[in-house]
């Protein structure tokens, strides 16, 4: 039984009883913090803990409390997750809280049925699980019930926070918030954050509430940290085999052709350090996780082991995913390879060990990653990063000698051990999420003027760093191009290339969907491909093996029949991450310092001494410019992919083009011209408009190819270069500059 306290005594008397018939002995640190800010004052609320720290229940336990009064006659509360998969996992938690009250939940996405979202319709109540696109498809086609919907909502739970706090959904998620606010009789809701890693909270709390800051409280976990245990596994590579290539040469593929040596390596050591358990294994490409699920699985039935290898990404059907997800919460041995997928807060079960294959780009990554293992009160966290090391050749270049990818996995570890994770950056002048959200308007509405949607979405919206006239070009390009037509008596409606936009499935999703081939086998939907193979080619999907029988363009179709053979299937988006300058920098120390790593392994080891010594015997400790060849010349940068982008395109305004090399940009000049162009990148004053023609590519964003090249420049300028960061690393290059010869 639980012993009553201050906290406890706050909640409504039957959310106690429910804690009492749930077997809940006591209420942790952040959920009496939680309920005591939540139930005391009016203030929005981030809860900011490790993953099962009981988050949800943290907000939950005082929200229903609030509501238990109120559960019909409009949606209280809505729940907000990125995920449909976390919206089904989710339900069931706040379903069990909510059942004393007798107090409805609901779930809105593409896979609830029509007769729960009518019932939901008709007699609005309770507790709203929604996606943000779902959300926005309730905008566009249920406008006629929005105010009977959510009149009297009272509060707004986001999960994951800090998912949307650097990309196009978040600001998307704001601007559908801006626009409920005319839809509630306050005119006004609270907001509740939830977020595992945040890496500056003063970015949350200007996300939750711009105008005000101070009338945010975040809460963060006092918990201390669990055991940690960590490897790095390193080895020595060897060149490709030509089967992994994606190249169409006339080469039979048979059962024989197996994985290259590092990858086997690899696959190895994961089945040795998986096996009896259920375990996370994460990769940076799709193509990654097919692979060493693939190698694992038949070194597993070599040995004659029962281990269930398995595979989630994004790409695979929803049910493969679901199914994977279901298993992993049996007491079945199995280790899933998965992408960014599972790195939010999905409900699968104990997970004994988590695996990294390759160095991630980020500390937020590599820390949200880790936290799916060790979740159970008096287990260790356990990590082991795999990497493959290719050693150089005799021709090859310093920064082939540096093992640079090992020494990234390393920077990060530092900083994940040192508790720093990366700050979020807000976008900004997102002119193709703000294109996106005048097509919805326009829809909901069936027209509007040009000032009311000014007003509803910049001035009192998501966009309030898109001034008027910046507003009033975006609507001339988009009427030139058919997007929206303004009727003589002012008001703007779709034109046809709006209408077509609207119309399709993928609308109310902001980020880029490309098109793709839907992989079928025996009317069973596995995934889809964005790169289109050929007829009789292999692949890797769903943890297995492929031949491409026949293919339908027409319906984009690919069907497929089990294959021996094996070919690394290529996926669109398997890119590169941006690194942010901290990680660089730690690289730089990881390599001058004499610091020994306890958690690397001893080829790892070795092959850091080799890169210290090759940095030494360089002179790049302390040397910012030198010769890399006759007619080439590197600047030692160390800095972040945003400032390198900048310096980049400073450079290339100055007439000197450079390759990006991650901790240098290589110039095709000799050294002795080099200190002219830094003198001239450093000296000139630089528009930010004409620095963005230097930038690509140039359209990244869904609705990009709808707007101008001037639009374009100014969504660059404003939101992908760093000018002041990029001369004080071009005047730290200058001032160190000792060209080697």
């Amino acid at each position: 039984m639980m012993a009553s306290g201050p906290a406890f005594s706050l909640l409504h008397r039957d959310v106690q009883r429910q804690l009492w018939k749930m077997g809940w002995a006591e209420l942790r640190p952040l959920q009496v913090d939680a309920i005591q800010q939540i139930l005391e004052t009016t203030a929005h609320v981030i809860l900011s803990a490790a993953t099962a720290a009981g988050k949800t229940e943290a907000a939950f336990l005082p929200i229903l409390s609030k509501i238990a009064t109120e559960p019909t006659g409009s949606v209280r509360v809505i729940y907000v997750g990125p995920l449909k998969a976390l919206i089904n996992d989710q339900f069931a938690r706040v379903e069990q809280l909510c059942s004393r009250l007798e107090m409805p939940v609901h779930r809105w996405h593409g896979d609830v049925g029509a007769t729960e979202k009518t019932r939901l319709i008709d007699e609005p109540s309770g507790v709203l699980l929604i996606t943000p696109e779902s959300l926005e498809s309730l905008f566009v086609n249920r406008s006629h019930a929005l105010h009977s919907l959510f009149g009297g909502l009272r509060f707004v739970v986001i999960d994951e926070l800090h998912s949307f706090l650097s990309n196009e959904r978040g600001v998307h998620l704001r601007s559908l918030l801006y626009r409920l606010l005319s839809e509630v009789d306050e005119r006004q809701f609270r907001l509740v954050g939830l977020s595992a890693t945040l890496g500056e909270p003063s970015v949350a709390i200007t996300y939750l509430s711009p105008d005000d800051p101070s009338c945010v409280t975040l809460i963060e976990d006092r918990q201390p940290d669990r055991e940690l245990k960590l490897r790095i596994h390193t080895y020595r590579e060897v060149m490709e085999t030509p089967e992994r290539h994606d190249d169409e040469g006339d080469q039979t593929e048979t059962e024989e052709n197996e994985p290259c040596t590092d990858v086997q390596a690899i696959a190895m050591d994961i089945v040795r350090h998986c096996h009896g358990h259920t375990n996370l294994i994460f990769a940076n490409a799709k193509a990654d996780v097919e692979e060493y699920a693939d190698a694992c699985k038949r070194i597993g039935e070599s040995q004659m082991q029962t281990d269930s290898f398995l595979v989630h990404h994004g790409s695979l059907s929803a049910q493969i995913r679901e199914d994977t997800e279901a298993l992993m919460k049996t007491s079945v041995a199995a280790t899933t390879f998965c992408s960014s997928t599972l790195e939010m807060g999905i409900d699968i079960g104990s997970v004994r060990m988590v695996g990294q294959i390759g160095a991630p780009f980020s500390v937020t990554s590599l820390t949200q990653r880790l936290g799916r293992s060790g979740r159970k009160e008096g287990t260790p966290r356990i990590l082991r990063i795999y990497l493959g090391c290719r050693e150089p050749g005799p021709d090859a270049v310093i920064f082939d000698r540096l093992y640079l990818e090992l020494v990234q996995a390393i920077a990060l570890t530092e900083l994940m051990l040192e508790q720093w994770v990366e700050p979020p950056h807000l976008p900004a002048c997102d002119l193709s999420t703000l294109t996106q959200q005048i097509i919805s308007v326009i829809s909901q509405m069936g027209s509007g003027t040009p000032e009311g949607i000014y007003r509803l979405l910049c001035r009192n919206g998501a966009f309030r760093d898109v001034e008027s006239a910046l507003f009033a070009k975006l609507l001339r390009e988009l009427a030139n191009r058919d997007v929206v037509e303004q009727v003589p008596e002012g008001d703007l409606i779709l034109g046809l290339r709006g209408e077509r936009i609207r119309k399709d499935k993928g609308f109310y999703a902001v980020f880029a969907t490309p098109k793709a081939y839907a992989v079928i086998h025996n009317g069973e939907n596995l995934g889809q491909l964005e790169c289109k193979p050929e007829v009789d080619q292999h692949l890797m999907l769903a943890g297995r093996r492929w031949r491409v029988e026949a293919i339908d363009d027409e319906k984009l179709v690919l069907h497929v029949k089990p294959a021996k053979g094996r070919r690394r299937t290529p996926f669109a988006g398997d890119g590169i991450g941006e690194v942010h300058p901290a990680v660089r920098k730690k690289m730089k120390q990881v390599l001058v310092s004499n610091t020994r790593y306890v958690y690397i392994d001893t080829t790892g080891g070795e092959l850091l001494q080799d890169a210290r010594g090759a940095m030494m015997e360089a002179g790049l400790g302390s040397a910012t410019v030198f010769s890399v060849g006759p007619r080439e010349t590197a600047l030692l940068t160390w800095t972040g992919t945003r400032i390198q982008r900048t310096i980049r395109a400073m450079l290339s305004d100055a007439g000197a083009e450079a390759v990006d090399e991650g901790i240098a940009l290589v110039l095709r000049l000799p050294a002795s011209d080099v200190s002219s162009i830094l003198d001239q990148c450093i000296t000139m004053a630089h528009d930010p408009l004409l620095l963005a023609h230097n930038i690509y590519p140039r359209a990244r964003q869904k609705y990009d190819h709808l707007l101008s090249d001037e639009l374009l420049d100014t969504v660059i300028a404003r939101n992908r270069i760093d000018i002041p960061g990029a001369l004080r690393v071009l005047k730290e290059v200058r001032a160190g500059a000792h060209c080697l010869h």
